[in-house]
């Protein structure tokens, strides 16, 4: 049976709520905010590592922190703090850190995050035209994305978490949607070669690309790939349904539910974007990734997994059967939820963009990398999905973190040869 999680339309629906009376809401709005610039200046590692920590501080004490960032001006890691509690973490980071005192914490941001976006938001009028929210770490709010606003949206969402906590970003050609190579055999290698998936119970065929080969525990092999290819699990086999690779488990493998998007993992309660775990029974997945063009691929050995979170400014490639390997992409913002042409929401992505040739259907599940000097990559996601599909102009990238992976299935490891 499809596991659902019971209430999270209220419970994310009525978590913040003003007392402002219904008259002052059009005189105390939310700022409204022009389509924001996604080019972004790629931080120096010690500064990305810095946040990077300040990250997993704030993800391990939600309560106590706000959301870290970079001051633009002077390139310092700011840790916003909330409690007591937080500054006396905050004081054990040393000068690597500045301090600063913010009213609303990470747990109250995220819980606007995802309550403005997707199922949650149902009751909040002309709620489709909402297509992405975010935490603007700096002004300590939320910026809900919509491709058109009406003064009844605004005067909902004002209602529910007041007009401070959050901006409103227009952006009427933002358009997101989900990312629907030939035959691989028995090597299973990752990088975009053709998978076709026999969905359980009912047996559609659907098509996605191979992502990252993993290790499983019990020296197991596995392919990491996209929720949504196998939102009911299933079979999964090589190119055009030539070859059985392995299956995916319904629920426990998979974090996409048909018509709604991403959904919590048993146990978890922190959103892993869109995954799904193949294990491959007879056989293994190999130490390499496809890339180059669809017509003339190559491959390349993992040598990495990335030593930490995808940060603003990083830049990556990625892969997939239906376009080949597309690189130029740079990170401009993480921890996003993205609502999907097809009213499905997908929660705590990463964001990319460049220009030139976008991602196209088929290419989901596909990785992300970097490439290193030595030839080799460095992995550091899945791709869900991105705008523009099978176009060119100016593309946007949304991809699972590779990190996000290995907390959603304990015990994975990506298949590597240092």
């Amino acid at each position: 049976m499809r596991r659902r999680t019971i209430g999270l339309a209220t419970a994310l629906a009525l978590t913040v709520v003003t007392t402002m009376p219904v008259a002052a809401l059009a005189a105390a709005g939310p700022e409204l905010l022009s389509p924001q610039p996604t080019a972004v200046k790629t931080l120096p590692e010690p500064t990305a590592l810095a946040l990077d920590k300040a990250r997993k501080l704030a993800e391990q004490h939600p309560d106590d922190f706000g959301e870290p960032w970079v001051d633009p001006a002077t390139g310092q890691v700011i840790l916003a703090t909330v409690t007591g509690t937080g500054n006396r973490l905050a004081a054990d980071q040393g000068k690597d850190v500045l301090r600063r005192p913010v009213a609303r914490s990470k747990a109250v941001l995220e819980k606007i995050k995802d309550g403005a976006i997707g199922e949650p938001a149902a009751d909040v009028p002309d709620a489709a035209a909402i297509r992405m929210t975010r935490i603007d770490a700096e002004h300590n709010r939320v910026i809900v994305t919509v491709n058109r606003t009406t003064d009844a949206m605004l005067q909902a969402l004002t209602a529910r978490y007041g007009a401070d906590a959050f901006a409103v970003e227009v952006d009427p050609a933002f358009n997101p949607t989900k990312s629907s190579r030939a035959d691989d055999g028995p090597n299973n290698w990752g990088g975009a070669a053709e998978m076709t998936i026999r969905q359980a119970p009912d047996g559609n065929v659907v098509g996605c690309s191979s992502g990252i080969p993993v290790w499983m525990p019990g020296d197991k092999s596995g392919m990491l790939t996209a929720g949504h290819c196998a939102p009911k699990g299933g079979f999964f086999f090589n190119g055009n349904d030539t070859s059985y690779m392995g299956w995916v488990s319904e629920n426990t493998r998979e974090n996409w539910y048909d018509g709604r998007g991403s959904t919590l993992l048993p146990g978890q309660s922190v959103f892993r974007g869109d995954l799904s775990l193949i294990e491959i029974p007879n056989g293994f997945s190999g130490y390499y990734i496809y890339r180059g063009s669809v017509s003339n691929p190559y491959t390349s050995i993992i040598g990495q997994l990335a030593p930490r979170r995808a940060t603003v400014g990083d830049t990556y490639c990625n892969s997939g059967y239906k376009t080949g390997e597309l690189c130029g992409w740079k990170v401009y913002n993480y921890g996003v939820n993205i609502n999907y042409s097809g009213g499905e929401t997908v929660r705590n992505v990463v964001a990319g963009s460049k220009t030139g040739t976008c991602t196209g259907h088929g290419d989901s599940g596909g990785p992300t990398y970097y490439v290193m000097s030595n030839g080799k990559v460095q992995v550091k996601g899945v791709h869900s999905g991105g705008s523009n599909l099978d176009g060119s102009g100016d593309c946007r990238e949304y991809f699972t973190d590779v990190w996000d992976a290995l907390d959603a299935f304990p015990g994975i490891f990506p298949r590597v040869l240092p």
